[in-house]
């Protein structure tokens, strides 16, 4: 059986740079854009400002905790399908949060949104090393680092921005056209390179880690407001280093000859 990889169309190098661009700046930014928006979501939605830092923190925690299993996945059903599925599930959770009629919505919509950014950041930059040559892979990487830092510098501005002119459901309805162009340029540009073997994907593994991995970041969290010594947040703390134990157990038993 011929395992090997085809070759790679270098000439589109390009277009696949921006469309990672495109997600990553729009992941990037969609972390910071909202900051600026807190005291407008607490009027606005009629909550109270500890119920509606969860906007950002359900963003944040479900990005963080999703992004070390998405590589592996992208290895074992194709970096494309996934990177498109990512943009796609992004821009849907944008418009999902543009249309929130409560506080509640837009933190489940935020996690929607978290999803397809994990998706594009986790794969983001072994897409475009695999489009680049390899003598051109360091300029291609840092010009996507870039972006990244762009979008975290750019978002409370252009959300400030935004809030002088508009409502706040337009610091997500933006995303919409931004997010339907990258779609399109990664379904046309996107080499689609099919995973050869029968990969598997340890799901004991990421479990036992998005486990430890939540618990600590909630603990974390939480522990600023409610104080470190509380019951639940020594709870989460001890649940957070259960699981890392239960983790490298695991890992210990399958790499073991």
């Amino acid at each position: 059986m011929n395992t090997e990889l085809p070759p790679i169309d270098y000439s589109r190098k390009w277009f696949v740079m921006a469309a990672v661009a495109m997600s990553t700046f729009l992941s990037t930014i969609d972390g910071s854009i909202i900051n600026v928006a807190m005291p407008t979501l607490v009027t606005e939605l009629n909550t109270v400002f500890s119920m509606a830092q969860w906007v950002i923190l359900a963003y944040l925690l479900t990005q963080t905790t999703l992004l070390p299993s998405i590589g592996r996945l992208g290895d074992m059903l194709g970096k494309k399908r996934l990177y498109t599925a990512g943009i796609a599930v992004f821009t849907l959770g944008s418009v999902l949060c543009g249309l929130s009629p409560t506080v509640y919505w837009l933190i489940g919509a935020r996690v929607v949104q978290a999803v397809g950014s994990a998706l594009a950041l986790g794969l983001g930059m072994a897409i475009v090393t695999e489009a680049f040559p390899p003598q051109e892979r360091g300029k291609a990487l840092g010009l996507n680092g870039t972006f990244v830092s762009i979008g975290v510098v750019i978002g409370p501005t252009l959300g400030g921005l935004i809030l002088g002119s508009f409502s706040w459901h337009w610091i997500f309805f933006v995303n919409l056209p931004v997010g339907i162009v990258g779609l399109v340029l990664a379904w046309r540009y996107l080499p689609d390179i099919r995973p050869t073997g029968q990969a598997q994907f340890d799901f004991p593994g990421a479990v036992t880690l998005f486990v430890s991995l939540l618990a600590v970041l909630l603990a974390l969290t939480m522990g600023q407001q409610v104080g470190f010594m509380a019951g639940r947040i020594l709870a989460l703390f001890g649940t957070a280093v259960l699981f890392l134990v239960l983790f490298y157990g695991w890992k210990a038993v399958i790499l073991s000859p």
